[in-house]
């Protein structure tokens, strides 16, 4: 079983493996599940377009993120850019918030003596999306930028839904939102 927000990235459940998935599209007490099977998604770019200096340019999906019936994905995605972005997952819920304030990443370091930032930034970047819930991304930049690029990486998972004897695992995947959100 894999570790949320781990230094290799892994996928958080194996064939076999049960958790209970937590969101907006499942009961509040959860849906338990048994993964089923695992694939890679090693990469793929988002270019959302031109910025507009000190311009928030917020809600922009991305529906190529969106998976079929009972799948699961796992990702992470790197900055490629000077510009900052926030994730809402689901769309009305900003995840990455204090009750004062929002939190955001960055473009990752280049610099070879960054790679420890870079690093961290990877694994904070980590979310899930489940079946067509698209998560929404807010975008901003301090001056023009003619791209705002994004590299996603990740894991799909196959789930089953089981009941709730049938679970191995206290194991609990926020998918998306966030337990004060419900």
């Amino acid at each position: 079983m894999g570790e949320v927000f781990s230094d290799d990235f892994r996928p958080i459940l194996l064939p076999n493996e049960t958790a209970t998935l937590k969101g907006s599209q499942f009961p509040t007490e959860g849906q338990p599940v048994v993964c089923v099977a695992v694939g890679a998604l090693p990469e793929y770019y988002k270019d959302f377009g031109s910025l507009t200096a000190a311009t928030p340019d917020n809600d922009n999906e991305d529906t190529n993120l969106e998976l079929g019936s009972k799948e699961l994905a796992q990702f992470r995605m790197e900055i490629l850019d000077d510009f900052k972005l926030q994730l809402k997952n689901p769309a009305p819920v900003e995840q990455w918030r204090t009750s004062k304030e929002n939190f955001y990443l960055r473009m990752f370091p280049v610099e070879p003596d960054q790679d420890w930032l870079k690093k961290l930034l990877f694994k904070m970047s980590e979310f899930y999306v489940y079946e067509q819930d698209t998560p929404r991304f807010d975008l901003y930049a301090e001056v023009d930028q003619s791209q705002s690029r994004v590299l996603f990486r990740g894991w799909k998972l196959k789930v089953k839904e089981i009941t709730k004897e049938e679970l191995t695992s206290k194991q609990i995947i926020w998918v998306n939102g966030w337990p004060s959100s419900k």
